[in-house]
């Protein structure tokens, strides 16, 4: 999403929630839609205390299990943007924040997004502390067929990575892996 997309979504965003802010203080007058704008911001600021630490245990047992806390991160993701909402004056932005708070719908959340593949979990070898992370990039430029096996652009030929006079690498491969050391046991 463009900077533009996003300007616009938090524009259109604050301009409908001062007009249903408006319009329930024109029903119930704005003394008592003050104070319930504070009074959603202080619930949640407790509901935030309470299910980010309950998220922050789980965490912690699944990392000290040797287990990746894909949910988890995810979750405390959704923690730290339901809990902005929250803080945001306005009903939509507070029934946003309560939506993202509330466990149930906060881990049906975490869930779908996982299982869509929107966030991504990686599984951890050779116990606690023990994984392997990496991430790779494949750049294909115009013209350029995908490679076959054993081609100079196969990422199984340990030719690539060395670039050629005049001729621009295909593959671009960048971070790093971590492989546990087995001798520990």
């Amino acid at each position: 999403m463009g900077f533009g997309r996003v300007f616009l979504t938090i524009f259109v965003l604050a301009l409908v929630e001062v007009m249903v802010l408006a319009a329930v203080a024109d029903f119930i007058g704005w003394p008592i839609t003050i104070l319930m704008v504070v009074v959603t911001a202080l619930l949640g600021t407790a509901l935030f205390r309470s299910q980010g630490l309950q998220t922050w245990q789980r965490l912690n047992q699944r990392m000290n299990q040797g287990e990746m806390p894909g949910r988890e991160l995810a979750e405390g993701m959704m923690l730290l943007l339901g809990g902005a909402f929250l803080i945001t004056p306005g009903f939509i932005t507070d029934a946003l924040g309560f939506a993202l708070l509330l466990p149930f719908s906060r881990r049906a959340m975490a869930d779908y997004l996982i299982r869509k593949g929107t966030l991504q979990t990686f599984a951890t070898r050779g116990g606690p502390g023990g994984g392997a992370f990496f991430y790779q990039s494949r750049t294909i430029y115009p013209g350029q067929s995908r490679p076959g096996p054993g081609s100079a652009n196969d990422p199984g030929n340990p030719s690539v990575g060395r670039s050629r006079p005049g001729e621009r690498p295909g593959v671009t491969i960048e971070g790093e892996a971590d492989e546990p050391d087995d001798t520990r046991r």
